[in-house]
């Protein structure tokens, strides 16, 4: 357990939108890698000595700096190769719910506040275990004057849905989608089947998260978010991808508003993500690939550093063209999706 000194200033830094400069970040993080037993002996206090733990270990291990009784949440991982699903114990979800409604804020929400919500996600009362469906209804709760639940078990209710769009398009107020990869395939699917198409109003927007994996229905970034411009007149440079895991408490978006140049995933300021060698574990140039290693400073009560098993190019500030290593298990968010629209 990290004292709790520490975990004071991280909130703080967190309130504050993040630490300052990179030296500031990099000594939280050796801080808590220290505290978690993380840094390789005798080496140059910096992210490089930090030794960062799989990906896996949360599906072999409980991974955790406190006594699993004193656990707010438990989140799990779906589709392992283990047979068992990966477990995060979360100590406090007030964290949770600060480092998730300040990205959000801003990536997705920035200076021009939107009332209405839609979410394919389906709430937290409904996945008590998913980390995204607590992200939704966080970012609801933050941020939404009304909200329209559009998930029905394992389909979308595309009657519910229409009625929200068409309320929002007669009041002229934009309205922000939220959904997977997946239960946005799903949902264009059914409405090119019933032919129902909005142009929603200026400043609506769409965050879609997971890929689309372990699916069979693959598609290419470009195609979807021409996609929500065919069926829903959203313009691409609203369409936010969001990128995040279980094992984390802390994400990372593409966000062209917030973002501008080439699309890629950037970091919240709290959290650190490099594209590692797979060999050795060095840093690649930019424009190389590599796998990911993510340096979460919310993650301070489980492992501030986390290798993932997601391979992706480097970019100057962030990653791109992320796709999962060979041979390694499929994520949640896409199992979690809807299978149909009705």
């Amino acid at each position: 357990m990290i004292e709790p000194w520490l975990a004071d200033r991280i909130r703080a830094e967190i309130e504050a939108d993040g630490p300052a400069d990179d030296a500031t970040f990099q000594a939280l993080c050796v801080a808590v890698a220290q505290a978690q037993g993380l840094l390789r002996p005798d080496a140059i206090l910096d992210l490089d000595a930090i030794d960062p733990v799989p990906e896996t270990a949360f599906k072999l291990m409980t991974v955790a700096h406190f006594a699993s009784s004193e656990a707010q949440a438990t989140f799990r991982t779906s589709g392992t190769t283990t047979g068992a699903p990966g477990r995060r114990l979360v100590q406090d979800m007030g964290l949770y719910r600060l480092s998730v409604v300040r990205g959000f804020r801003r990536f997705v929400v920035g200076g021009d506040p939107v009332g209405r919500f839609v979410s394919l996600i389906p709430d937290a009362s409904h996945r008590p275990h998913s980390s995204l469906s607590h992200m939704a209804s966080m970012v609801v709760e933050a941020f939404a004057g009304q909200v329209a639940w559009v998930r029905r078990d394992d389909a979308l209710d595309l009657d519910v849905l229409a009625a929200s769009l068409d309320a929002a398009t007669a009041a002229d107020e934009p309205v922000v989608l939220l959904g997977t990869t997946l239960d946005f395939l799903t949902l264009f699917q059914g409405l090119e089947a019933s032919g129902r198409r909005w142009v929603l109003p200026t400043g609506s927007r769409a965050m879609h998260t997971g890929g689309a994996k372990a699916s069979g229905r693959a598609v290419s970034r470009d195609a979807l978010r021409t996609a929500f411009g065919e069926h829903l007149g959203i313009a691409t440079r609203d369409v936010v991808e969001e990128y995040g895991m279980t094992e984390l408490l802390s994400q990372a978006y593409d966000a062209p508003r917030v973002t501008p140049g080439p699309r890629r995933l950037v970091g919240v300021p709290w959290m650190r993500t490099r594209v590692l060698d797979p060999r050795t574990l060095a840093p690649v140039a930019p424009g190389t690939r590599g796998v990911l290693c993510h340096y979460d400073l919310a993650n301070h009560d489980t492992a501030v550093a986390v290798l993932t098993q997601d391979m992706a190019t480097a970019v100057e500030d962030g990653f791109t063209d992320i796709v999962r290593a060979p041979g390694a298990s499929m994520r949640g968010c896409s199992s979690e999706a809807a299978t149909r629209a009705g």
